[in-house]
């Protein structure tokens, strides 16, 4: 994941220096929007695609998470019923937005913060896209890791019993995780 975060980091940081000064002023969403007005700028495909494959993902999990419903953002899936990783979405998403002073998704409220990328200037909004790329990754590695670490906190659930095979000795103590292997291999 560290990789595609850095050519991610290196294109889209590249992105912003390659716009004509003439497009600059642009609203970003009317530029993406007509794509076909700008192809000399070859780079508004590859918005497009980080746009589809990391931001509406994002937007879309952030959303699903703040309605309680299942959330799945790349490798990192949390049912509804999940509590705390929810929480640890919701809280990384409400301290991005902070920081950077816009809400992730599109639409709101009367809140004071602006919504996605309304308004932005094309420049503005691939330095927005870039900042909300990186926090794509960058969450979606806590969310993997809080999975990790809840299963490795699990306890396993297997006691030893006593089996007995056809074709040996007495009786065999076995895990009940190994029991019916042993019992499918070697009927009693």
């Amino acid at each position: 994941m560290s990789d595609l975060a850095s050519k991610f980091n290196r294109a889209s940081g590249e992105w912003g220096n390659l716009v004509p000064e003439q497009f600059k002023s642009l609203d970003f969403d009317f530029v993406l929007a007509n794509q076909p007005q700008f192809k000399s700028m070859r780079f508004i495909v590859e918005i497009e695609d980080a746009r589809k494959s990391l931001i509406m993902p994002l937007q879309l999990a952030v959303g699903s998470a703040r309605s309680g419903s299942e959330v799945s953002i790349g490798g990192a899936k949390i049912p509804s019923t999940e509590g705390f990783r929810r929480e640890l979405l919701i809280r990384e998403a409400d301290a991005f937005e902070q920081r950077v002073g816009r809400h992730i998704n599109g639409s709101g409220g009367k809140d004071p913060l602006s919504h996605g990328f309304n308004g932005l200037k094309l420049g503005q909004g691939i330095g927005f896209m870039r900042e909300m790329g990186m926090f794509y990754f960058e969450v979606q590695e806590k969310l993997l890791a809080a999975e990790k670490d809840e299963e490795m906190s699990r306890k396993p659930t297997f006691a030893v019993t006593v089996a007995r095979a056809k074709g040996l000795p007495g009786d065999i103590p076995v895990c009940t995780v190994c029991q019916n292997l042993v019992t499918s291999l070697i009927p009693a």
